[in-house]
């Protein structure tokens, strides 16, 4: 049967296969357009999240500056966080900042690495010979308690909370095996000497021997240079103490404990070889706060019981010196000359030779000499002030000159000596004759001279005074080890416990010993190095890895691609005339403070500010560690672009007369900048403020 009525139109199929063939081109090509619209769109949302985060952290970041310039501790303020997207945390290990100063003429101190949690660290110091490098733990951030280890032999130790530049708000919790004690400034307290203690403020005090002895006390805040002061604050324990201030400069001086006080003059002679000096006795019924102030630098002797033994300080700040103010309180001197050549010492109308090698002992004062002497040596020197037939003191490292370090002489009359490690680990020899004292390798040592039952020593806390030894001349980055663990590679929660138990430091404070004039001890310059928690806020758009960030004042971003830009920069304040003063805002979440992409409640409170340098410099610098670091120092000296002088001779600091301000420093190093006053010394002011901040999550 054949089929009826039957045909193919091939015009019809081919224009239905047209028509399809037609829509899937159609399709592809808007498939095509909103693939190449993707990217943009994201731009925008990355646009649109990255300045609504920027405009809310600024507001964020000027609260937090007129909290840590001008608040005191206590005051609390509250800033919401509301993300569009992605989510707001905390980065602990990758933010931070350094300042250096120097303290003489002609000298500078940079460093880099510092803050990289392992034991390696570079500096540099071009001007001259470099001894050592001395370390504090500065305990800065939530829950970094002071910690303070017993003392072999102490019976008891006497604590205040240390005076700074603002008060703790609320008590000083100290905490001593099962119990608690709770200190407000100016309270004192005794705990026992033979059990770790730790306090959740600074504290100073005196460790005790059975009755005590004489000690040279440390002011609140000392000359960074000499390490004379103004100011001291003494836990007084119970009984006869005397105090003598000796300086080389006239004293007004006022005083206070209990209800008593007073104000009295001392006047320095005109004489040549002498000094000044001040004697006071109190009678102490129970505990007391004794308060000294005085209009000029100087130092303190304290004496409990007329007697003791301490080891003095130059007028360089280094007990190795060639020059001492000595005491005028009756005693006997011990003068060391440790150096391989013969020494001559002398003071007003009289001297003795010393050969290499060995120590004599005189009787202090000569009949002629009525208030503080001078005395000098044509070589490093070491003197020991000694009054009774017991006491306790420190011996001084040789090679770095302070009283932690690697090769120490002891006295073989010494009743005992007590070594300590000044460090994490160390290797350490002594001699045949068992004069001399070496480490062989790692750490420094702390060594202590025991004579006696009785005895008295300043109260250090773990972490402070770690001194290295250098002993180069180099024009270069010279590299060195910290005396801490290595931290390098591990985890956030265990780099946050070391930095709680002190195993490693979470913020530095560097000295650098060196050479000044006939001084090889002299203290030349001071770093501060600070981990300072980063609030980050990061987000995507057409790329990943995006962020808005506040760190030590800043707020910063990578936006649009991953390149850094300073959004609002840190505060500092320069002028009028060559003056420099700035506030480091260390802002650490709390334990319980929360993260993520919800609505975020801020509450930031001062817990303390702290000033960590308040004196004439020479050479001020920053460094920052981090990503942002080159676009800081850029943007901190935005107004060299007006300088004629810059513009004529660029990288030429020293023909640059017409600004003032920050200089950035051209380096494959660290990001760094330095200050710059036309060549005059600077009045350097530096405070460190501690916030916490904690983070809990709001109502959509």
């Amino acid at each position: 049967m054949n089929p009826v009525g039957i045909s193919r139109d091939e015009e019809a199929v081919s224009a239905a296969v047209a028509t399809v063939l037609m829509f899937g081109g159609v399709i592809t090509i808007i498939g095509i357009m909103l693939l190449s619209l993707v990217p943009v769109i994201q731009e925008l949302e990355g646009a649109v999240k990255r300045h609504d985060m920027q405009s809310q952290m600024s507001v964020m970041a000027h609260e937090i500056t007129m909290l840590s310039e001008s608040g005191v501790p206590g005051d609390r303020t509250s800033v919401e966080l509301i993300p569009v997207d992605g989510e707001l945390s905390w980065d602990r290990t990758r933010g931070g900042m350094w300042y250096s100063a120097s303290w003489y003429e002609d000298d500078s101190f940079r460093i880099r690495n510092v803050l990289d949690l392992d034991r390696d660290m570079e500096f540099q110091h071009p001007e001259g010979k470099v001894e050592a490098l001395c370390y504090d733990d500065l305990r800065l951030g939530p829950d970094r308690h002071h910690i303070f280890s017993p003392v072999s032999g102490a019976d008891t130790v006497i604590v205040t909370p240390k005076h700074g530049l603002t008060i703790p708000f609320g008590p000083v919790v100290i905490s001593q095996g099962e119990s608690t004690y709770s200190l407000n400034v100016g309270d004192v307290v005794t705990l026992d000497a033979d059990t770790t203690f730790t306090s959740s403020h600074d504290l100073s005090g005196l460790v005790l021997f059975e009755e005590g002895g004489s000690t040279i006390y440390p002011p609140s805040k000392s000359n960074p240079a000499t390490g004379e002061g103004r100011h001291w604050a003494i836990p007084m324990p119970v009984g006869n103490s005397v105090i003598e201030l000796f300086s080389n400069d006239d004293m007004l001086i006022q005083w206070s404990v209990g209800t008593d006080s007073g104000t009295e003059v001392a006047i320095q002679t005109s004489a040549l070889h002498l000094g000044n000096s001040w004697t006071k006795s109190f009678e102490i019924a129970e505990e007391s706060l004794l308060e000294i102030s005085t209009n000029s630098d100087a130092r303190l002797l304290l004496m409990t019981n007329s007697s003791g033994r301490t080891t003095l300080i130059g007028t360089d700040g280094s007990p190795l010196s060639k020059e001492f103010v000595i005491p005028h309180t009756s005693a006997s001197i011990t003068i060391t000359n440790p150096s391989a050549l013969s020494s001559t010492i002398t003071w007003k109308n009289d001297g003795i030779p010393i050969p290499a090698g060995e120590s004599r002992t005189i009787e202090w004062p000569p009949s002629e000499i009525t208030t503080a002497a001078i005395l000098k040596s044509n070589n490093d020197a070491i003197i020991e002030w000694n009054s009774g037939p017991s006491g306790i003191n420190q011996i001084v490292a040789l090679d770095t000159g302070r009283f932690s370090g690697a090769e120490f002489r002891l006295n073989t009359s010494a009743q005992e000596h007590d070594i300590q490690i000044s460090g994490y680990e160390t290797e350490w020899n002594q001699s045949d004759d068992g004069i001399y004292v070496n480490t062989t390798s790692g750490d420094s040592l702390s060594i202590l001279r025991i004579e006696g039952q009785n005895g008295m020593l300043v109260l250090k806390s773990d972490g402070q005074e770690r001194c290295v030894a250098i002993d180069i001349t180099a024009s270069g980055w010279i590299t060195t080890e910290l005396p801490w663990v290595n931290l390098d590679g591990r985890r956030n929660s265990e780099i946050v416990q070391a930095w709680r138990n002190g195993s490693h430091p979470a913020s530095l404070e560097i000295r650098l010993i060196g050479t000044e004039g006939d001084s090889t001890h002299s203290t030349l310059s001071t770093a501060w190095a600070f981990h300072l928690s980063r609030l980050t806020y990061e987000f995507d758009s057409s790329i990943n890895g995006l962020e808005v960030a506040w760190s030590a004042g800043a707020v910063v971003t990578n936006h649009p691609e991953l390149e850094p830009t300073i959004l609002v920069g840190p505060a500092d304040r320069g002028g009028p005339g060559p003056r420099f003063s700035a506030t480091v805002p260390s802002m650490h979440p709390t334990a319980e403070s929360a993260s993520g992409s919800g609505n975020m409640e801020l509450e930031l409170e001062l817990v303390m500010r702290e000033s960590l340098a308040s004196h004439l410099a020479h050479d001020v610098r920053r460094g920052w560690q981090g990503p942002y670091g080159d676009a800081v120092a850029t943007w901190s000296s935005k107004g060299l672009e007006e300088s004629e002088d810059w513009i004529v001779n660029p990288s030429r600091v020293d023909l640059l007369d017409d600004y003032v301000g920050w200089v950035p420093i051209p380096s494959h190093g660290p990001s760094e900048a330095v200050w710059h006053s036309g060549g005059e010394p600077i009045q350097f002011n530096l405070q460190i403020s501690s916030i916490d901040v904690h983070i809990t999550e709001g109502i959509s």
